[in-house]
């Protein structure tokens, strides 16, 4: 192997254990260049490279030559899906030696840390486990702190850092100004000169007379050779009709020789949804569609079948672009705009670097970008012209400003000396100007900072958040204030103070018995902004919305679907033609809102006069999971048991033969089954009958039904169908189900 000479010999053999670990020989330039300017001495360094030049082995160097050193590690990366691989890698060198964790108490007893950004600067504030004490933080894919996503985060992460004296090695993709960047990290700095090993050709294509969406047609038809195509789209709608379009062409047929329709089925439990006849039909094509609305487990099928070659053609909303590693040759960039605006140069770098990325074979990687102005797009965006947009502050934004205060003080920076001290380790404080936009004198940065303060401070007052103490210069939080920061670390819902407010005030001035499952979630929809994209809904659903008050709008429409179908788990193609809502996309905001209200349980506990609701429990594993209240205990000890498949369980025992020559009693789905169990007497003769009878019940799911009968125990809320969603037809005495329901009978 061959490293720097001019590395004593302990750094040698650090950097040639790494490289071992993963079969590397020699050094790029790139890392030559890094260990020349000293990444392994202390301090905070700024390594900045373009994709493929090595900058993961430098970090991860660091990393072991801290640990050498009796170190500890924070090795952050930008989302949870990358925590595991970001593990699994350190440990090809060091899991025999030291201890590489991502868990709960990766802080306290991880030798390192493997985790989010979000996640180290709450630690920081909350003095978790041991955060404080660490030596070193890895910054993974810095050059995120552009987006207005993960950026706020990773800049508080290196304010809290540089609090608390901990170094820093950031390494990042190109960014507009990286030497104020590592000015404010009080970090060297590493600009490689070296270029992106694996070249990306760029063209800009004329779409002046055309519609896009025959634009991207004829340009993936035209470099046919050139796939496997990514083609980034502005919107979730535009990402599906112009997969469609492709599809329709069939010019990728013949790609796969698996029936994706079927496998479709499987995934989704049930009858296809409009939605998802049209993914099955764009999959049996070699294309998909990929975007944030789709159940989790349907987009990482996608990327699963396009990582093996599956799918040709892959149309997909810009956040796929994170993380993404796949056999991507060509990038498509269907639209450079976002109304009037031209998007970031940083976001199209970011894009088309998806492209040939290393480890695939590509000796080049193909973007094409979809322009009425295609010379100034090529002006704008292309090697060598572009020049990228200066990282900035993430929180001269008012809202975020207040927020950080907020956190601040809830986590014990109480004092104006404590709060400055921390905002002034904050890039918005090394930005921060004396002169205005017309170039006036607006006072000393100091002065300008205190000003802020106080009016964020008072702000804060004013609306309930914090107070002041009498007897000495310092803060406090008061229930709202304490409620709304474990919200916000406890949720990923991107909430205004306001909106917490007006929920907070909601569960502390209504009458416990008129604190709905209805209500809490109308309020849930409505303040957090979580919808299912509908413009309309049935008739039928629109009579239930009036009558139960609800506003006949996006939010009201999501507060009934899941309320009245998708919580009374009827078949989700069965929701959409009685509610004439799309329904594919119901699972996936179920989920995020399910996470929601689970957080506002910390305002309800925070506000004196409200009371979590003794559904509470129960509604967010409900919505989540999409099923009946009597269901819940089964879908939740019982594995392999999900809504579509306790669906069939209560169908058979309403209309199987075997089962009505047996008298069951009448109740709920538990009472049921055990009698059924008792009067079949042999627990073998019970697995085969669920596994011969029950649609999607197999042999492990049948023995973990009987060994729950056998062992397990029902909480007796769940003896009684007392859910007042639950549905029944005329003349059914079973407590109903599924197409056979009267909406008459739904309740709040």
């Amino acid at each position: 192997m061959t490293v720097p000479s001019d590395l004593s010999p302990e750094d040698v053999e650090t950097v040639e254990t790494v490289m071992a670990a993963h079969g590397y020989e020699s050094l790029k330039e790139t890392q030559r260049l890094a260990f020349q300017d000293g990444i392994l001495d202390p301090g905070n360094h700024l390594l900045v490279a373009e994709t493929g030049n090595g900058k993961t082995l430098c970090a991860e160097t660091v990393t072991k030559k801290i640990l050498d050193d009796g170190g500890r590690v924070g090795y952050l990366v930008p989302s949870r899906q990358l925590v595991r691989d970001k593990r699994d890698a350190l440990r090809e060198w060091g899991g025999d030696q030291y201890r590489i964790e991502s868990d709960r108490t990766a802080y306290r007893t991880a030798d390192v840390a493997v985790k989010t950004f979000d996640s180290f600067y709450r630690a920081i504030l909350q003095n978790t486990g041991n955060a404080r004490n660490l030596d070193l933080i890895v910054l993974d894919d810095f050059h995120e702190i552009y987006g207005g996503f993960r950026g706020p985060e990773i800049e508080k992460s290196i304010a809290a850092a540089k609090y608390e004296g901990i170094d820093i090695f950031a390494m990042s993709a190109t960014v507009g100004n990286p030497e104020e960047l590592a000015e404010w990290m009080d970090a060297d700095v590493t600009v490689s000169p070296e270029g992106r090993q694996i070249e990306i050709e760029e063209h800009a294509i004329d779409t002046a007379n055309n519609e896009t969406k025959e634009a991207v047609v004829d340009a993936v038809r035209t470099h046919r050779d050139k796939g496997p195509f990514l083609v980034f789209n502005y919107a979730k709608p535009w990402t599906e009709s112009r997969a469609k379009a492709v599809a329709d062409t069939r010019a990728f047929r013949g790609s796969s020789d698996r029936n994706f329709h079927v496998e479709l089925e499987n995934k989704v439990d049930g009858r296809l949804t409009e939605t998802f006849e049209k993914l099955a039909h764009a999959l049996n094509n070699g294309v998909a569609f990929h975007h944030a609305d789709l159940p989790k487990h349907i987009t990482n099928w996608i990327e699963d079948l396009y990582y093996e070659g599956e799918i040709e053609c892959l149309f997909a909303t810009t956040t796929i672009a994170y993380g993404f590693d796949s056999p991507v040759q060509t990038v498509l960039v269907a639209d450079i705009q976002r109304g009037p605006n031209y998007v970031g140069v940083w976001e199209y770098i970011q894009w088309i670097g998806r492209a040939a990325r290393p480890g695939y074979g590509y000796d080049k990687g193909f973007a094409y970008t979809l322009t009425d102005e295609p010379d100034e797009t090529a002006q704008r965006f292309f090697e060598p012209q572009r020049e990228l947009e200066r990282v900035e502050t993430h929180i001269e934004n008012q809202e975020r400003f207040q927020w950080l205060v907020l956190e601040l003080v809830a986590t014990g920076w109480d004092t104006p000396h404590e709060i400055e001290a921390f905002v002034k380790e904050m890039l918005y404080w090394d930005q921060l100007t004396e002169l205005g936009a017309w170039g006036r004198e607006h006072g000393s940065r100091d002065e300008r900072l205190n000003t802020r303060l106080r009016e964020t401070a008072d702000w804060l007052i004013e609306h309930g958040f914090i107070s002041e103490h009498d007897t000495k210069r310092q803060f406090q939080t008061t229930a709202l204030g304490d409620g709304a920061v474990d919200f916000a670390f406890n949720s990923f819902a991107s909430a205004t103070l306001l909106a917490i407010k007006e929920f907070y005030q909601w569960v502390e001035e209504t009458d416990h018995d008129e604190v709905t499952r209805t209500a809490m979630l109308d309020k849930t929809t409505r303040l957090f902004d979580h919808s299912i994209s509908a413009r309309g809904g049935s008739s039928e659903l629109e009579a239930k919305l009036e009558e139960h008050g609800i506003a006949l709008d996006k939010y009201g429409i999501t507060t009934g679907v899941i309320r009245w179908y998708w919580m009374n788990n009827l078949d989700t193609r069965d929701i959409e033609d009685r509610t004439e809502v799309d329904a594919a996309y119901i699972s996936s905001t179920a989920s995020s809102l399910s996470s929601t209200i689970e957080a506002t349980q910390y305002l309800i506990d925070a506000a004196p006069n409200a009371r979590r609701p003794e559904w509470f429990d129960s509604l967010t594993f409900r919505v989540d999971r999409g099923i009946r209240h009597e269901e819940v205990p089964l879908v939740e000890n019982i594995s392999g048991l999900g809504r579509y498949r306790v669906r069939s369980l209560q169908e058979y025992l309403r209309g199987s033969d075997i089962v009505a020559g047996r008298d069951l009693p009448d109740g709920t789905l538990w009472t049921k089954l055990t009698a059924f169990y008792e009067s079949i007497g042999d627990s073998t003769q019970f697995e085969d009958v669920l596994r011969d009878g029950v649609d999607g019940i197999g042999p492990a799911t049948a023995g973990n039904i009987q060994a729950f009968i056998e062992h397990g125990d029902v909480d007796s809320r769940y003896l009684e169908s007392t859910d007042d969603s639950d549905v029944s037809s005329s003349g059914d005495t079973t407590g109903g189900y599924s197409r056979r329901t009267s909406l008459d009978d739904f309740g709040a």
